[in-house]
């Protein structure tokens, strides 16, 4: 018997040095449904039960290496509507483009707008200044189906683009384009989003979210356009929030351009015993809300964006965006946004004009599971997505629309983006990429 236990544990020691040494230990579930992390690629994978899919807490990242060099070229496709978000993703698309030391050939307006004054930016403002740019006009599909009838090239990425894209890294598309090629199996990958659904769960229970309560009442003084959260005043009001605020997004914002303040110290009225805080340990915060859902709590509750936007905020002046990074996640034909999302063309031309209204649906569940290949997420890959419409035209265009989240990130943008339009030369995508080719 004594002799049986020491072969035992001879066993679980050996087994123990071959993973620590990066044995492939196959999958392995952290919850005891189908969910599973992949011990080859570190991607991380779920199943049937959506409710606690394992993920590994946030840490810091190094940047993700340059996409390796490929014949083919990557092109960015910006699905055109609105002139005023376009103002602030321009900034970001020429840090992108190959010309500046991105990795964009070129980018594609793609327009489905009929408003004459975005128009005339696009025509008048923009295209002139902006040689790698070109519009495309739509064809005569159901919604925004026709908008994909640009992609003509088989062998070329597409950087699908949403015009309120509000902030992109400058490594995310290299993320996107590398998971893409290193994986040529993918159907496609999405970037890692600020303010997409499921997404917003994720990010969640990596802890980044920040208390933050909305301002109530206008402030004596005149607000500036800083987009700096630590000039914020703290929030002084009940531990649980304004009274007059609903966190389940059901209330209208108290007045038109409002700030979200945030939590710091204690709140006024902490729980009244003990007994109620084993029952309400943490205030009910609107992004505490959010599940994993494309069509959740995360989609239409304004509040919750809100939250989301400001905690962003003060991660991004703290220099902790990594807070937000990950490897790989598999979203295994669930539906996910595509805000921000890379396929290549040939996958498009392929099945277009798609068989169905919902290009979104179509080409993260119905596409993919005919295909048997799988969407990721670049987890290193991040962006920001500023609102989708039941955010933004909640109560009548009285939420996520009257905070001044929209002047942050543009403050953000005129400050450290717009100003710098072609990247640093000693680490521009485009000299790493010649060095990988050489």
């Amino acid at each position: 018997m004594r002799q049986v236990s020491i072969v035992a544990l001879g066993l679980v020691f050996l087994f123990g040095i071959y993973t620590l040494l990066g044995g492939d230990t196959a999958s392995y579930n952290l919850y005891g449904g189908k969910g599973s992390v992949s011990g080859s690629d570190g991607a991380v994978t779920h199943g049937g039960d959506h409710s606690k899919p394992w993920f590994p807490p946030g840490r810091p990242h190094p940047p993700p290496p340059p996409a390796t060099n490929d014949k083919g070229r990557i092109v960015g496709l910006v699905f055109y509507g609105r002139r005023d978000h376009v103002k602030i993703l321009d900034c970001y698309l020429q840090r992108n483009l190959k010309a500046n030391g991105g990795l964009l050939d070129e980018i594609i307006f793609s327009v489905n707008t009929d408003n004459e004054d975005d128009l005339a930016y696009l025509d008048n403002e923009l295209l002139p200044k902006r040689p790698h740019y070109r519009k495309y006009a739509l064809e005569k599909h159901k919604g925004w189906l026709g908008q994909w009838g640009c992609v003509t090239e088989r062998d070329t990425i597409y950087i699908k683009i949403d015009d309120d894209v509000i902030f992109a890294e400058d490594n995310t598309i290299a993320a996107m384009v590398k998971t893409l090629r290193e994986k040529p199996d993918l159907f496609a990958v999405s970037a890692n989003i600020v303010n997409n659904p499921a997404l917003s769960w994720v990010h969640w229970h990596l802890g980044v979210f920040e208390p933050y309560w909305p301002e109530m009442t206008p402030p004596e003084k005149p607000l500036n356009a800083s987009w700096r959260a630590s000039e914020l005043p703290s929030y002084t009001g009940p531990r649980d929030g304004p009274p007059e605020y609903k966190s389940d997004g059901s209330s209208p914002a108290p007045y038109k351009g409002h700030r979200w303040l945030p939590v710091r110290g204690k709140p006024e009225n902490p729980p009244p015993s003990e007994e109620d805080n084993k029952v309400f340990p943490d205030p009910p915060y609107p992004a505490s809300k959010v599940t994993y859902d494309a069509f959740g709590p995360s989609l239409r509750n304004w509040g919750a964006a809100a939250q989301l936007h400001y905690s962003f905020l003060q991660h991004l002046e703290r220099g902790e965006t990594w807070k937000y990074k990950f490897n790989i996640w598999d979203y295994q034909y669930d539906r996910v946004s595509i805000n921000f999302f890379g396929i290549r063309g040939g996958d498009i031309m392929d099945c277009y004009p798609f068989p169905k209204g919902d290009d979104e649906g179509y080409l993260t569940v119905d596409r993919p599971r005919e295909l048997r290949r799988h969407v990721y997420v670049a987890g290193e890959g991040l962006a920001v997505h500023f609102a989708f419409g039941p955010q933004y035209n909640a109560h009548e265009k009285h939420g996520l629309a009257d905070t001044d989240l929209f002047s942050r990130y543009r403050a953000y943008a005129e400050e450290m983006v717009c100003p710098f339009p072609s990247r640093n030369s000693n680490s521009s995508a485009a000299q790493q990429l010649d060095a990988e080719a050489h």
